[in-house]
């Protein structure tokens, strides 16, 4: 559908001309015509659009909803709403759902009543709006911003449950682009960003009512943000369950729209969990010391003439001055842990580019590079000589994911199943991205978890996790636990705690595990009657970051099939 705003002005003058004196007969009834049939008039205006946009992740068009209230005025730069779905969405829940989303206090009606736009994109799938689901929110903000005038500090974020931990998501990899953001229901926090909030206030809603997982999940992150001093407050509404925190949109929008972005801090703090989100502000991350560990920077601008970094495994960092912040006609002092490394004039259209070598802090001018949000697949971290997926009874893929939880971990043994639909996500051979890691961990991200199990707890989860039925398309295979520092075969037809039929694992041994944060929470693994019994230790290790790690160590992503998990028939 191609959309074009006019000018809603152009009917106010046809009806100043219409009523002038002097315009009658033929010209003033052409004019009175013209407001009868509608000419001038932006028809769109007050509507609920269906919109799409081009994707750059495999060139597909990509559709989108949104809503224009009637006091739109192209003249005036407008505040934008992006309100996310949940799993079990699309980017029309939100304005066609009225079994969860009833439209009386929906999000159309906050929209009109507030005079904001509001968009709803598409997740493409379970993604938690990570990897192309990321991508559909920042093109769909990118293509509102070609269609209308925007109002940049006023741009606002929301979602229920799965769009409420993705607008969390958002957020945090995104410091000073959204306004404000609320997520509803959420499942998980994104706890290690937590400090990226400093500038960007947050409303967790939940309901009292809802599953203990969606609680845990966001308790562990609004506990950190209040620890560091963010913008954060949480509400539990009373006998509200999981939709029912998502059925009046007024206070959200009304909240909301209270908050203007903060574009230019001049302190923040930003943590960095990959390379795939490097920016916030006047700094850009190059290089992290070691991936699969959590980079900082503390930036402090002093003066306007004295900026002072503190960073933590670092080995790049560039700052941009900011002439919001910094005086760009003067001299510039930049340190870093205390050392000066920087003094001199730094121009609107460069940045310093710092670098940590043999003999310390290194820097030079160079040219700013530009940050695409929306350009996909360009952050290279490793290569793949073959394509890998988690099909069958031993995944290469499921061999090489247990194999980073273990390297992350430094454990004895590392158990993964894959419950995602679609079931087999491939890692495509060649160059690996980092967005093509977030796909295959999908359809979240949380820490990894250690524990203590003996050899025969071990015998009994795996044994718990082997389908009695025969795989259909992979599916039931997928099932079974892979596993990373041990090897198990088994039999499905024998009777249940008496299929595995020999094993690597020693009965009487004690050993160390990690596993999902998911397994212990929501037990996405069975664990043959220890769901919530089994002692654990939260890492500061998220999945995804140890499958970052992982590949940046070793550059070169390969997985044998060796007889880890092997079926007897």
């Amino acid at each position: 559908m191609k959309f074009r705003v006019t000018f809603p002005t152009w009917n106010r003058c046809l009806m100043n001309l219409a009523g002038r004196p002097g315009i009658g007969g033929f010209t003033g009834m052409l004019l009175l015509l013209a407001l009868t049939l509608g000419w001038g008039r932006a028809a769109e205006v007050g509507q609920d659009l269906r919109l799409t946009f081009r994707s750059p992740v495999d060139g597909s068009h990509q559709p989108y909803r949104l809503y224009v209230p009637s006091s739109y005025r192209s003249e005036r730069a407008i505040p934008l709403v992006i309100a996310l779905h949940g799993s079990d969405g699309n980017e029309n829940s939100f304005f066609d759902d009225e079994a969860h989303y009833p439209a009386k206090d929906g999000l159309k009606q906050a929209a009109e009543k507030f005079g904001v736009l509001a968009a709803c994109p598409t997740g493409r799938g379970n993604t938690n709006y990570r990897g192309p689901g990321e991508n559909s929110v920042l093109c769909v903000l990118e293509d509102v911003r070609r269609r209308f005038r925007l109002d940049d500090d006023r741009i606002y974020l929301t979602g229920h449950s799965m769009g409420g931990t993705g607008s969390a998501d958002l957020a945090f990899h995104h410091p000073g682009l959204f306004a404000a953001v609320a997520p509803l229901a959420a499942a998980r926090s994104i706890r290690w960003l937590a400090a990226n909030a400093g500038h960007t206030p947050f409303w967790w809603i939940g309901g009292e009512k809802d599953q203990d997982i969606y609680k845990i999940g966001v308790a562990v992150g609004v506990a950190r943000m209040q620890r560091l001093g963010c913008p954060v407050q949480f509400t539990e509404l009373t006998g509200e369950s999981h939709y029912g925190v998502a059925r009046d949109f007024t206070p959200v929008i009304a909240w909301l729209t209270r908050h203007q972005r903060i574009a230019h801090p001049k302190s923040f703090t930003f943590e960095v969990d990959t390379l795939l989100h490097p920016r916030a502000y006047w700094i850009t991350v190059d290089a992290l010391t070691m991936p699969g560990k959590i980079g900082r920077v503390k930036a402090h601008a002093t003066t306007a003439r004295d900026a002072r970094l503190e960073v933590e495994n670092l080995d790049g960092v560039s700052m941009w001055p900011d002439p919001a912040v910094f005086d760009v006609g003067q001299a510039i002092d930049i340190s870093v842990g205390g050392q000066r490394i920087f003094s001199g004039r730094v121009a609107e259209t460069q940045e310093v580019a710092m670098k940590h070598g043999r003999t310390g802090w290194e820097a030079k001018l160079q040219p700013r590079r530009p940050v695409s949000l929306t350009a996909y697949r360009t952050h290279p971290v490793a290569f793949a000589p073959e394509s890998m997926n988690l099909s069958g009874t031993e995944a290469r893929l499921g061999n090489w994911i247990a194999d980073a939880m273990r390297a992350a971990t430094g454990t004895d043994v590392a158990l993964y199943n894959h419950r995602v639909v679609p079931p087999d996500q491939p890692l495509p051979a060649g160059p690996v991205d980092i967005v093509d890691l977030l796909q295959c961990s999908l359809p979240g991200d949380q820490d990894l978890v250690m524990l203590e199990l003996s050899g025969r707890d071990l015998l009994e989860i795996l044994d718990a996790n082997i389908p009695a039925g025969e795989a259909r398309g992979g599916l039931a295979a997928n099932l079974l636990v892979q596993i990373s520092g041990a090897r198990y075969a088994f039999n499905r037809r024998l009777p249940p705690g008496n299929r595995i039929v020999s094993s690597s694992l020693e009965p009487g041994r004690v050993y160390s595990v990690v596993v999902e944060g998911q397994v212990v929470e929501r037990e996405t693994m069975r664990l043959a009657g220890r769901y919530k019994k089994l002692k654990y230790r939260t890492t500061d290790t998220p999945f995804t970051v140890a499958l970052y790690g992982h590949a940046a160590r070793s550059k070169e992503l390969r997985a044998r099939e060796e007889g880890r998990v092997e079926e007897i028939k």
